[in-house]
C-alpha cells in the first residue's frame, strides 16, 4: 500500500505501522521524495485485508493525534516556558475568610472577652467552681497506680 507523506509525516506512518503490529508486520520503504510503501504480513490469525484495515485505522487516529499535536503547540510551549521560567507567583492578598459581618464579629469578641474574664475569676477563686471535679486527673480523683509485683 502507498501512503503520500504530502498528507501525513513519515514520522506518523511509523507510528501507526508501531500500533498495527499486533495484527501483521509492517515494512515501511521511502519511494520516492513524497511516497512510503508499506507492506503487511499479516500474523496470527488474521488475514491481509484486516491488516491493512489495522493499518488504515491506525493511520486515521495518528493523523489526529499529530494535527492535534501541532494546534497545540503555541499552548504547550507557553505552558513549558512558564513552568522553566521559575518565576513565583505572588500570592493573592489575604482577605479575611471568616465570613462574618462586622456586627456578628464585634459580637464575637465580646463574648471572647466575657469568657476570658470567667476564666479568670474561676481562677482567682482556686478552683472551687470545679464541683464534678472535671478538672482533676485520674491520680488526683482516684489515687495513685498501686504497683503488684508477683514474686
Amino acid at each position: 500500500m502507498r501512503v503520500s507523506l504530502a498528507d501525513c509525516a513519515l514520522e506518523t506512518v511509523r507510528y501507526a505501522a508501531h500500533a498495527a503490529s499486533r495484527s501483521a508486520r509492517v515494512f515501511i520503504r521511502l519511494d520516492g521524495p513524497g511516497t512510503a510503501v508499506v507492506e503487511l504480513e499479516p500474523t496470527g490469525g488474521c488475514t491481509a485485508a484486516g491488516a491493512a484495515a489495522a493499518f488504515r485505522a491506525e493511520l486515521a487516529d495518528e493523523r489526529l493525534r499529530a494535527s492535534l499535536w501541532e494546534a497545540n503547540r503555541e499552548l504547550r510551549d507557553f505552558m513549558l516556558l512558564k513552568a522553566l521560567a521559575g518565576e513565583p507567583e505572588k500570592a493573592p492578598a489575604r482577605q479575611d475568610d471568616s465570613g462574618l459581618t462586622p456586627e456578628q464579629e464585634k459580637e464575637l469578641d465580646a463574648l471572647i472577652a466575657q469568657v476570658e474574664a470567667e476564666i479568670k475569676q474561676e481562677a482567682a477563686a482556686g478552683g472551687a467552681a470545679d464541683p464534678l471535679g472535671i478538672t482533676k486527673t485520674w491520680e488526683d480523683k482516684y489515687g495513685a497506680k498501686k504497683s503488684r509485683r508477683k514474686n
